[in-house]
């Protein structure tokens, strides 16, 4: 009998170890419950959302789900979504893309609204705003070896036929921005005799686009074929710091410096988490680091612009003072007609390859 027990208590407590080995695994984590979720779209790049979402994180325990797109992408998802929305808050889209949809979003005044610059209040705008973007020109002095760049007109040189990179105005924020920068600077003011440069734009693209405001610049900055990028400030700015081959150059003839949004998607199940990160992205440290390390220009009136920023004063700029109107309800008769240019000039460029 004793010999016979021995090999089933080795069993036994074979099973034991075994049991409180699996016990000792580690756990696999949860996820946090739904309440203390986010769902943000953005079309703001990583190194812009990621830092700023960490530090969120870090003091609210709140978890960020980010879904990144075009600014036009993301309103026409938002629309689809509206009558069971999965997203909690647009973070970015300027007001020139966004405002023609603002019956997709809540009515909300930040705490910090009385820290913002006057013009960028709830009250003037509409809607909170994060922050203030310059459209740009960025160029690759390596590459371009003709007369210097230094507004939309010089984009006409024949140099650069073929080797400027634009995204789809109406697909991104930064692309409208400049069409509507072009329309205004190259028609004195009145966005109807600017037509003509755009034309003759287009025809110096071939009609050809790329795929996202961050393929524009990367193809220009990076390893790309492209020598000029219409892009926002912040983009330029960050390679100049960097060292890379580049000029930001803001064009002579005007510019227009649109202001992104942060937007609370109506009918969300988390406003409060919501209301949470539009006051944590409009305070004094989230702006802080916006415009130290990120490179964009903070919309509070108590932080200056940093002293050793590769950014120009905005007083200094050649501003276009457009009528938000204007540019929100002609949007989309611009980006078409825009559209029909660029296949014009498509076609065109076919046509010549067969006959070559």
């Amino acid at each position: 009998m004793k010999n016979s027990t021995f090999p089933i208590a080795l069993v036994i407590i074979f099973a034991l170890a075994l049991f409180a080995g699996c016990n000792q695994q580690e756990a696999i984590p949860t996820p946090p419950p739904k309440k203390d979720r986010l769902v943000v779209y953005s079309p703001h790049p990583l190194s812009i959302v990621r830092p700023l979402l960490t530090q969120f994180e870090g003091e609210t325990g709140i978890s960020v789900k980010v879904i990144q797109g075009g600014s036009g992408e993301l309103v026409e998802r938002l629309e689809a979504e509206k009558d069971a929305p999965v997203c909690d808050v647009l973070w970015g889209g300027m007001l020139s893309t966004v405002g023609p949809h603002m019956d997709l979003f809540e009515e909300y005044t930040s705490s910090n609204d009385d820290a913002l610059i006057p013009d960028f209040r709830q009250g003037a705008v509409g809607t909170v705003l994060f922050s203030d973007l310059p459209a740009v020109l960025m160029v690759n002095h390596e590459k371009y070896q003709g007369p210097p760049i230094t507004g939309y007109a010089s984009l006409l040189a024949p140099e650069l036929k073929g080797h400027i990179a634009m995204s789809d105005p109406g697909k991104s924020s930064a692309a409208y921005a400049h069409l509507m920068g072009m329309l205004y600077a190259m028609g004195g003011g009145n966005p109807e005799a600017g037509w003509d440069y755009v034309d003759a734009f287009c025809a110096q693209i071939e009609g050809t686009l790329v795929p996202s405001s961050t393929v524009a610049y990367k193809s220009v900055a990076d390893l790309g074929p492209m020598t000029v990028a219409l892009t926002f400030e912040e983009a330029a700015a960050k390679y100049v710091s960097e060292g890379a081959p580049v000029d930001l150059i803001y064009p002579q003839e005007g510019l227009v410096s649109d202001q992104d949004g942060l937007y609370i998607v109506k009918g969300t199940e988390h406003r409060v988490n919501a209301e949470k990160l539009v006051n944590f992205l409009t305070g004094a440290s989230a702006q802080r680091q916006l415009s130290e390390q990120l490179y964009r220009r903070p919309v509070r009136l108590d932080l200056p612009l940093p002293p050793m920023t590769p950014l120009r004063p905005k007083e200094q700029l050649p501003l276009i003072r457009q009528d938000r109107a204007l540019v929100s309800n002609s949007r989309q008769e611009w980006v078409d007609h825009f559209h029909q240019l660029c296949k014009k000039h498509q076609a065109a460029k076919e046509v010549q390859s067969h006959e070559n």
